[in-house]
């Protein structure tokens, strides 16, 4: 495996007016698959839907700003510098539940591509197609399913 290297500044960055800006630090292909590592700023009351990653575990670094996550059912507040694990089938979601925007970095692994999925609700919501339907079936094309509402 060859060593992956990107400046922040040159991250691919995908903008959700009034959600979330995610930044696509590192992709599968430039890690030979084993993860891919994502951030996002969201906005205040932002967070997904309850969801699953069928195939790849989640790993969230909360960098600035408060948050609720939900694991397993179970609600947990996270502030700067905690960290939370979500092993694959797990359902989870996350809030941004404080005044201001918060920042969190992300890892799946394995990689199985995920960007692909944030790219192409990107293409939705840039052809004002991004429905909730149309949002669950790219979704589960990338091995990812809602399973509820947001927190």
């Amino acid at each position: 495996m060859t060593p992956a290297l990107r400046p922040y500044s040159d991250a691919e960055t995908l903008e959700f007016p009034g959600a979330i800006t995610l930044r696509i630090l590192l992709t599968g292909d430039q890690t030979g698959g084993s993860m891919e590592v994502f951030e996002d700023i969201v906005q205040p009351g932002i967070g997904p839907g309850r969801h699953i990653h069928l195939n790849q575990d989640e790993t969230f670094f909360f960098l600035e700003g408060q948050f609720d996550v939900e694991i397993d059912g179970k609600l947990h507040h996270m502030t700067p510098g905690d960290v939370a694990f979500i092993p694959r089938g797990t359902v989870h979601a996350f809030k941004n539940v404080g005044n201001t925007p918060g920042r969190l970095r992300y890892i799946f692994s394995p990689a199985l591509q995920v960007e692909a999925m944030f790219r192409a609700f990107h293409a939705a919501l840039t052809a004002d197609a991004l429905t909730p339907d149309e949002m669950a079936r790219i979704a589960k094309v990338h091995g990812q399913e809602f399973v509820g509402p947001p927190l």
